[in-house]
C-alpha cells in the first residue's frame, strides 16, 4: 500500500518522538494489544463495558474510621496494567522530590531527607486516587508522546469509574470530591491495581515541581511519600507556607486532609512515613520494634497458639504479618532484624 510523504513524516517524527524518551512505539490499541501479547477483542469489550466488573473488590477498614475499597483488575486486564507499567511508565521519571513508589525510592529515602531538621510540617492528601480521574490520566499519556486515540483508550483500561457502593464509603468531610465524581462520571485510579502508585505520581509531577520550588524559595526541604507530604527546616518559614501549600494543592486539583496537619518541633515524636528521625538517624520507631519483640518473645516460650489466645490475637495471617513487619525493619535496620529473623525461624509455626 502506498502512503503519502505527509503520512511517512508523520509516522517518522512520532517514532523520533518516542525514541527520544526512551519509549516503545505503540501506534493505536490494536498494536498494545498486540505488542503486550492480550486479546484485542477482549481490551476492547473492556473498554466499551462497565470496567468495574473486570476487577476483584473488597473493603479494608481505616485506623481513623471507615473504609477504603481496594480494587484490582483481574487476569487479561492486570497482565496488560504490568506489561504497561514495565515498558511505559517505569521508563518516564517521577519529580526527583518524590520518593514512593520507584525503583530506587523508599520511606527510608523519604525520611533521610528531613535529618537534622529543627521541624517539620506534615500534610495529608485526602482521597490521593480517587482525586486521580480519567481526564487527568489521559493528559499523562499523551505528554509521553502518544497518539491522543491511543491515550483515550489506556486512560479508560488504567481508571475504574466509581459506583454507589465506591462512593458509599466517603465520609461527610469528603463530600466535595465525592460531589464531583459524581458529576464527571469519570474513572479513577483504583487502588489495587500495578499501574496507580508510579500513575500518580506522574501525575503529581507539576505539584512536586511547585512544592519543591515554594521549599527552596523559604530555604526549606520538600519530599513527598505517596499522599504524605513534608516540608522541614525553620518553624517560623514552616508556619508562613502552610496555607500557600494548600492552595497549590486545591489548584493542582488534589484535596488536603486538614485534620493530619502537623507541626513538629525538634525533641517530640520526630516521624517522617512511619520513621524516627530524632538524633540526625533514620530509625523504626521503639513501639513498632516493641511489639515485635513482644511476640516473638511469647511465641518461642509458649508456643504459638497459646500467646495467640491469650493476647487476643486473630491466628489468620498472623506468621505473614510478623515476619511482613521483621521485613519493614529489614529495610530500615539491617542489624536489628537480623536478630529478629533469627528468632522468627526457631518459634514451631503450626502447620
Amino acid at each position: 500500500m502506498d502512503h503519502s510523504q505527509e503520512f511517512l513524516s508523520d509516522i517518522k517524527e512520532y517514532r523520533e518522538r518516542l525514541d527520544e524518551k526512551g519509549l516503545p512505539l505503540v501506534f493505536s490499541i490494536h498494536h498494545l494489544c498486540l505488542l503486550a501479547g492480550v486479546s484485542v477483542t477482549e481490551i476492547l469489550e473492556i473498554c466499551k463495558s462497565d470496567r468495574i466488573r473486570y476487577y476483584k473488590r473488597f473493603k479494608l477498614k481505616k485506623k481513623r474510621g471507615g473504609f477504603r475499597v481496594i480494587q484490582t483488575p483481574e487476569n487479561t486486564l492486570k497482565f496488560l496494567h504490568r506489561w504497561i507499567l514495565k515498558n511505559i511508565l517505569n521508563r518516564v521519571e517521577s519529580h526527583e522530590k518524590c520518593f514512593g513508589f520507584d525503583k530506587e525510592s523508599s520511606i527510608v529515602k523519604n525520611a533521610s531527607a528531613h535529618l537534622g531538621q529543627p521541624a517539620i510540617l506534615k500534610i495529608d492528601l485526602q482521597r490521593f486516587y480517587d482525586s486521580i480521574n480519567e481526564k487527568r490520566i489521559y493528559g499523562v499519556i499523551l505528554s509521553f508522546g502518544y497518539h491522543p486515540n491511543l491515550a483515550v483508550y489506556m486512560a479508560k483500561l488504567l481508571t475504574v469509574r466509581p459506583d454507589s457502593y465506591f462512593l458509599s464509603t466517603f465520609k461527610k468531610k469528603e463530600s466535595s470530591l465525592k460531589d464531583k465524581l459524581e458529576m464527571l462520571n469519570e474513572g479513577v485510579l483504583s487502588q489495587g491495581a500495578p499501574t496507580s502508585p508510579k500513575l500518580a505520581n506522574l501525575v503529581c509531577r507539576r505539584l512536586d515541581e511547585r512544592l519543591n520550588k515554594l521549599a527552596l524559595k523559604n530555604q526549606l526541604n520538600y519530599s513527598r511519600y505517596a499522599d504524605d507530604i513534608t516540608f522541614s527546616g525553620n518553624l517560623v518559614q514552616l508556619e508562613k507556607i502552610k496555607k500557600t501549600v494548600y492552595f497549590i494543592v486545591r489548584d493542582e486539583n488534589f484535596y488536603v486532609n486538614y485534620s493530619k496537619t502537623r507541626f513538629i518541633k525538634s525533641g517530640g515524636n520526630f516521624f517522617v512515613t512511619g520513621l524516627s528521625i530524632k538524633d540526625g538517624v533514620v530509625k523504626v520507631p521503639g513501639k513498632k520494634k516493641k511489639e515485635i519483640e513482644h511476640h516473638l518473645y511469647h511465641c518461642l516460650k509458649n508456643g504459638v497458639i497459646n500467646h495467640l489466645k491469650s493476647a487476643g490475637v486473630s491466628q489468620r495471617n498472623f506468621k505473614d504479618w510478623l515476619l511482613g513487619n521483621i521485613a519493614f525493619v529489614h529495610a530500615v535496620e539491617k542489624d536489628v532484624a537480623k536478630d529478629y529473623f533469627e528468632q522468627f525461624n526457631k518459634i514451631n509455626w503450626p502447620i
